[in-house]
């Protein structure tokens, strides 16, 4: 099977906007909570069961007042309706209808001479849809 390049096999789109042209890095996350259920009864090693399923979306790249225009007020005030979110990741789109929020929102401009960055974190309620 020959190796995916990330470009052009990465799009995301946030609320109907494409952010794709904003983006140099982007890690879809998901993690199954471990729930410990060790008791005073265990002697050997902590005993954990599989809890649920948790997934966000983390990302950052060039910054400029378009992409801030449509982050940063739901980075600032959460929108009463969340979000849709889709992503693309080497042609398996993964859709998230009304259930995405941003968590993290951050504008970098602390070295003067180079340019100005961003990073945030769309967290998603639910799991994704795969299609």
């Amino acid at each position: 099977m020959a190796a995916l390049k990330v470009a052009s096999n990465v799009t995301v789109t946030y609320n109907s906007v494409a952010i794709t042209n904003y983006l140099n890095t982007a890690s879809l996350n998901a993690v199954v909570n471990a729930i410990e259920t060790t008791n005073f009864g265990s002697t050997s090693a902590t005993t954990n069961i599989a809890g649920l399923g948790d997934w966000e979306l983390s990302v950052g790249g060039p910054w400029d007042a378009t992409l801030d225009a449509a982050l940063s007020p739901d980075g600032i005030t959460p929108p009463a309706v969340l979000r849709t979110l889709v992503v693309v990741i080497g042609g398996v789109t993964f859709t998230v209808t009304t259930n995405g929020f941003v968590t993290s929102y951050v504008i970098n401009a602390s070295a003067p001479a180079d340019a100005i960055t961003w990073s945030g974190t769309f967290k998603i309620s639910g799991a994704p849809v795969r299609s």
